[in-house]
């Protein structure tokens, strides 16, 4: 891939890992959108492109990070598990039967519809303002293994089950964003390690590119999340009913089933 091309996708992978609107669906739909090619080996590119944003998100977390009590550590730890159990024994199969178009198209609409209703209504409602409890962590974790779907969105799907439990909406942020570390940065590191090296060493430029550019763009996107916290969920699901619509109309007018 063209290293132009890896920056741009750098970039909308590293905004998307902050902001829930999937960026597995983002790195499968804008190249097919484009017409661009795809990386020779589209899995490890894009775990490269994922392990750039979360050095990223690292980085504009630090000191929350460093600040982190052992009750947060344990119930990012126990909601982490879930999800790394899932993603070793199934991750691959799933994303190879609804990685496709078709599937995005619709999980992107059903699971953005999901979440902008339940955000709304919970504004309606009491929030808790308290931090995440053990119960509402594992709401979240259990959230987190759904988001093992390609278009769903890892930081939707938490996001959403926070939401739905309870949780203030800044917090909800707050927590969800931690909950991406973990499970993200491992998944990616083994991805790497597994790959083959002639691969890695073909994909070298568009691969440092677009992870460079998506550590900036998670950093940039985090920092903005931190700064401005508590924002509605609805410009997020807006975004992705109208990358579903585009989807399918590209998909009708080219009479793909």
């Amino acid at each position: 891939m063209r290293v132009g091309r890896a920056a741009v996708l750098g970039l909308t992978q590293g905004a998307a890992e902050v902001i829930p609107v999937s960026s597995s669906a983002q790195l499968v739909l804008l190249p097919w959108l484009l017409r661009w090619e795809q990386p020779t080996d589209r899995t490890t590119f894009a775990a490269g492109l994922h392990a750039g944003s979360c050095l990223g998100i690292a980085w504009a977390l630090r000191e929350e990070l460093r600040g982190l009590d052992r009750r947060t550590l344990a119930l990012l730890a126990a909601s982490s598990l879930p999800a790394a159990v899932a993603g070793a024994a199934v991750a691959d199969r799933v994303e190879e039967r609804l990685g496709r178009p078709p599937q995005l198209a619709a999980l992107l609409a059903a699971a953005g519809a999901v979440m902008w209703w339940v955000d709304a209504r919970q504004a309606t409602q009491e929030a808790d303002p308290r931090p995440v409890d053990a119960r509402q962590a594992a709401l979240a974790g259990l959230a987190q293994v759904v988001a093992l779907i390609p278009g769903v969105s890892r930081s939707g799907a938490t996001l959403t089950a926070l939401r739905a439990a309870g949780v203030e909406r800044a917090e909800a942020e707050r927590f969800s964003l931690l909950m991406s570390l973990p499970v993200t940065a491992g998944a990616a590191v083994l991805t790497l390690a597994r790959a083959d090296c002639r691969s890695l060493r073909e994909m070298a430029p568009g691969l440092v590119s677009g992870t460079t550019t998506a550590a900036l763009a998670g950093a940039l996107a985090a920092t903005r999340l931190r700064r401005h916290p508590g924002r509605p969920l609805a410009a997020a699901a807006f975004y992705r009913l109208g990358l579903a619509a585009v989807v399918a109309r590209r998909l009708v007018r080219e009479g793909v089933p």
